[in-house]
């Protein structure tokens, strides 16, 4: 935690507020598990890696010959880390009429907000790939209510990472989703075919969020994923859902995100400020590793 000089607080106090902040952050950030992550402090901008490598032939070698070798590939993405922010502002009355819970519960509270900017920055930076699938197989602008995920869609995604070679992240791929479309996959999933989290073999592993497997992804909630208000027909809520195999999502940072109590500089001294900043960007590292899914929910807010 950083502190001021003009901002009094007790050790014990310090210790519980860093504390507080960094398990909500951690608790409530999606994201960055799926990520490939690169941290060089003080970096004004930060470059992550994808690697290729295709040998040509069957691998046999005459006894004559040597034998034939093919250049590893690399294609440098450059990320240029932005700074981000939440403040809070607490006064000195909320902090004696709630006999001093609201300073408690301050850095929970920027914590779990600051998680969810993480995690609709995530999503936004997937929303940029150019690999789409649409529930209906047709224009965004044509989904209509009845268009929503499942699971011959997860089938059709699968089969766009798989047959791009994509890596893995452990034994599954993941897709990332919110709320109201994963319900949709869970009526879908036939007997037998979608997995919850507290039958796994072994539950230790699991993701945040993670609720369970289906069809070789393991799925992920994510209410920050974007949703598009009346982008569909008939103004239908557009979902994004993300699909991720290794590589997919990156997150570089030159200044890992810290809470911050600093002065209100008030005339005299009834406010201070807690908040949490941070320098880092997410992105896309490997295009063939990462897709969007865009579909309706029989749940979302359709006209």
């Amino acid at each position: 935690i950083n502190i001021t000089d003009s901002v009094a607080i007790d050790p014990s106090k310090r210790i519980a507020y860093e504390t507080a902040f960094l398990t909500a952050n951690l608790q409530a950030n999606v994201m960055d598990a799926l990520a490939v992550q690169k941290s060089v402090p003080g970096a004004e901008a930060i470059k992550m890696s994808r690697y290729t490598f295709s040998s040509t032939g069957d691998g046999a070698i005459a006894e004559t010959d040597d034998a034939t070798s093919t250049k590893v590939e690399s294609t440098a993405v450059l990320f240029v880390p932005e700074e981000r922010a939440v403040v809070a502002t607490i006064s000195n009355l909320s902090s004696l009429v709630t006999g001093g819970q609201i300073d408690l519960a301050a850095p929970t509270v920027v914590g779990n907000d600051f998680a969810g900017i993480r995690n609709r920055l995530a999503g936004k930076a997937l929303d940029a790939s150019s690999n789409v699938l649409t529930a209906n197989g047709g224009l965004v602008a044509d989904i209509a209510a009845t268009d929503i995920l499942t699971g011959a869609l997860m089938n059709k995604a699968y089969n766009k990472l798989a047959r791009a070679n994509v890596k893995q992240l452990g034994n599954f791929y993941v897709i990332v989703a919110h709320d109201d479309v994963i319900a949709d996959l869970r009526a879908d999933a036939s007997v037998g075919s979608w997995t919850d989290v507290n039958k796994y073999a072994t539950p230790g592993t699991v993701l945040t969020n993670e609720v369970g497997t289906y069809k070789g992804f393991r799925v992920i909630r994510n209410n920050d994923a974007t949703i598009t208000a009346d982008a569909g027909a008939g103004a239908v809520d557009v979902y994004n859902s993300y699909v991720l195999g290794y590589n997919g999502l990156g997150y570089a940072e030159s200044m890992t995100p810290e809470l911050r109590l600093r002065d209100g500089n008030d005339k005299i001294g009834r406010f201070y400020n807690l908040s949490a900043y941070g320098v880092f960007k997410y992105g896309i590292v490997d295009p063939e590793a990462a897709w969007v899914i865009k579909s309706a929910s029989s749940l979302g807010a359709n006209a």
